[in-house]
């Protein structure tokens, strides 16, 4: 991604209803995920017939470990979604102080994205509470302008 000229901020975020495919993913593995798990989830809204309320998100629970990072690709809804099967659950943010940062660019540069965002957070005098997301704020095209991305990175801090 490239640099954004956007600073961090901290912004009270509410509360935050999703349909989810969760699972615990090797980096290398993260892109498999989300080729199985958006027609899992677009299917299953489309089924119980509910329209998304935002942007798709990637939702990072903790630190990554040996076994890899605990991921939750999510599609922001309304309401809670009241439709889980096996492979689509439900899961809620919880309202949060949130440092965000909006990225611009390729998908490659998100690394550096939280890497700034979380160097931040601390110069702040602020902690992480152990959730972190990103929104896909523009849909890529096959044949688009990997420049042209935006993405918000998010971190939940403690409270104060």
């Amino acid at each position: 991604m490239s640099e954004s000229i956007i600073e961090p901020q901290i912004e009270a975020r509410p509360e935050v209803h999703l349909a989810v495919v969760r699972d615990t993913v090797a980096f290398e593995r993260i892109p498999e995920l989300y080729h199985r798990a958006y027609p899992a989830i677009f299917g299953a809204l489309a089924a119980a017939n509910i329209t998304p309320a935002a942007a798709p998100m990637g939702v990072m629970h903790g630190a990554p470990t040996a076994a890899g990072l605990d991921l939750s690709v999510a599609v922001p809804l309304s309401e809670p979604f009241a439709h889980a099967d096996d492979t689509v659950s439900a899961e809620t943010l919880p309202a949060a102080r949130t440092a965000t940062l909006l990225l611009r660019g390729d998908y490659n540069g998100l690394a550096a994205g939280y890497e700034r965002l979380n160097a931040w957070i601390l110069d702040q005098g602020e902690t992480s509470a152990g959730i972190s997301w990103e929104q896909y704020l523009t849909e890529p095209a096959p044949d688009g302008d990997p420049a042209l991305n935006e993405t918000l990175l998010g971190v939940q801090l403690t409270a104060v």
